[in-house]
């Protein structure tokens, strides 16, 4: 139909009137070799050319600028959008740590120990009920950490009894309630066994893992606290060497060693349906430690930052 409207207009004897048959005979097989070079959409609107200039100028911005790569802490860095998924952190904001170094480890969520946060950052806080002092606290999550190692004379150090006296009142703060995190051995251990023969709220179960760059035993143990208690996992502490450790002998772990079990464990946790999420524990000294003291990523900083 355009190319029959065409042929009339140019047959017109106003458009004759208009132009030189001579010009004409130039025009007309012109103007037809551009019109097959370049057909016409006739279904584009003014809206989706535009839509399609401005997608090309943001491709063409893009392929054109470079943005540095930062790990540290200083400097002016992209905000970084919130990241979905398991991995997360255990971040000792009373030592100085901030939102850089959570942006720096691209996760997805953290904690710090505490019932609140003072961090500005989209990452998602997860709160805790530190111990029995805590329990007047409040709290702004739908999810709720309980004790900490109220098996540890040096953490919450709570009796079976008085815990689940007041377990209720953690029960009250959220919807979903992570159960007492054990320094001992939460499947041969007294502590945490005697809690759940009393069957209290927990929606899952949090687990501390200090057993050296065996991966494969890391795996099994977890396999072994979900077929006992049959919930879902929260690895909320992990790492070969407790801090403690990794203070009296920092080189005990290999880089090597220590990069293959952040990806063994990693990637096993990532794809597996028991383990809902994880987190680093940060031990600021030796092999296992995520940053430096200038506040950089450091060898093992980097490799757990570029876990996806």
């Amino acid at each position: 139909m355009f190319f029959n409207c065409l042929t009339a207009l140019l047959s017109s004897r106003r458009f004759c009137s208009l132009v030189s048959w001579k010009f004409k005979d130039f025009f007309v097989p012109t103007l037809f070799v551009a019109i097959l070079a370049h057909p016409v959409n006739a279904s584009a609107s003014p809206r989706q050319d535009s839509q399609k200039m401005h997608l090309a100028s943001k491709s063409n911005h893009k392929k054109g600028s470079t943005q540095k790569e930062h790990y540290g802490t200083h400097g002016d860095a992209p905000k970084a959008h919130p990241q979905t998924g398991k991995k997360g952190v255990g971040l000792a904001e009373k030592k100085g740590f901030s939102q850089d170094h959570l942006r720096a480890l691209n996760v997805a969520w953290y904690y710090n120990w505490d019932n609140q946060t003072s961090l500005e950052t989209d990452v998602e806080f997860i709160p805790m009920i530190f111990s029995i002092k805590s329990l007047q606290a409040k709290v702004s999550s739908t999810i709720v950490l309980g004790f900490n190692e109220p098996d540890n004379s040096k953490q919450s150090d709570i009796p079976v009894s008085k815990a689940l006296e007041a377990w209720p009142s953690i029960v009250a703060k959220g919807q979903r309630i992570g159960g007492p995190a054990m320094a001992g051995n939460p499947v041969k251990g007294d502590w945490l066994p005697a809690f759940m023969a009393a069957n209290p709220k927990i929606d899952f179960v949090t687990v501390h893992w200090y057993k050296g760059a065996n991966a494969k035993k890391f795996i099994k143990d977890l396999e072994e606290v979900f077929a006992l208690y049959k919930k879902p996992l929260w690895v909320t502490e992990f790492a070969p060497q407790t801090a403690a450790s990794s203070k009296e002998n920092p080189d005990k772990i290999s880089q090597n060693e220590m990069n293959s079990f952040i990806d063994e464990t990693t990637r096993w946790m990532n794809q597996s349906s028991i383990v809902e999420r994880y987190a680093w524990h940060d031990s600021r000294v030796g092999r296992s430690s995520l940053f430096n003291e200038k506040g950089e990523l450091t060898d093992t900083g980097r490799a757990y930052a570029q876990v996806k």
